[in-house]
């Protein structure tokens, strides 16, 4: 695969006989056209059958992965590169063709910040969930002033609700879902980001709970 600045034609994407242009990190590359493969290996199908199920699901909190894992980019590497190779080699579980997310180990962000300290969640009438935690003190790293990260995702809907708001001093966050969540089950996490999105914490999966009205 090589790289350029302006080719004959200048940058260009998408295949033209056997070349292919593409754009990664703002950096244009071309390649040749792989070898069609007519009869794909159970590995090939049970690689593509994962990536299917978890790159659209993390595509979905795109902009918390953005700062989550921004501590984990590198060099050619983006925040949702490196969120992705986890998460397909850590997160997914089940027998192909019928995987599934394995909920529990998905970890929204990675970072030094301090994590949440006795992390609670629970139903609430009104179609709300109830976050709270122990709003701890005189940390080597983190603020009081540190935004709390909370995120319930519905399976059923396959949606995510998300806020980004309270500060951590604050210590809890009742959060109302939509109503058409009622009657679903639905994973929580919470994690810490610094007021200026620089920074993030480990995130905590914080429990599953039932919507009700």
């Amino acid at each position: 695969m090589g790289k350029y600045n302006k080719g004959i034609l200048g940058p260009f994407m998408g295949k033209v006989g056997t070349v292919v242009g593409s754009i990664w990190n703002g950096v244009h590359y071309l390649r040749s056209l792989g070898d069609y493969v007519d009869n794909p290996t159970t590995a090939q199908l049970n690689a593509r059958a994962k990536v299917s199920l978890m790159v659209p699901f993390l595509a979905d909190m795109k902009s918390i992965i953005n700062i989550g894992w921004l501590s984990q980019q590198k060099k050619g590497l983006t925040a949702m590169n490196a969120a992705s190779s986890y998460h397909l080699k850590n997160a997914v579980t089940g027998v192909a063709p019928n995987y599934l997310v394995d909920y529990p180990v998905v970890e929204i962000s990675r970072g030094e910040l301090e994590g949440a300290i006795d992390p609670e969640v629970a139903s609430a009438a009104g179609h709300e969930v109830d976050f709270s935690w122990t709003p701890n003190t005189g940390m080597e790293y983190g603020e009081p002033t540190d935004l709390a990260v909370l995120l319930v995702y519905c399976p059923d809907l396959n949606k995510f609700v998300s806020y980004r708001q309270i500060a951590r001093s604050v210590g809890a966050y009742s959060m109302t879902l939509p109503a058409s969540f009622v009657g679903s089950q639905a994973h929580c996490w919470i994690a810490f980001f610094s007021a200026d999105n620089k920074l993030a914490s480990d995130s905590t999966y914080v429990g599953m709970v039932s919507v009700v009205a």
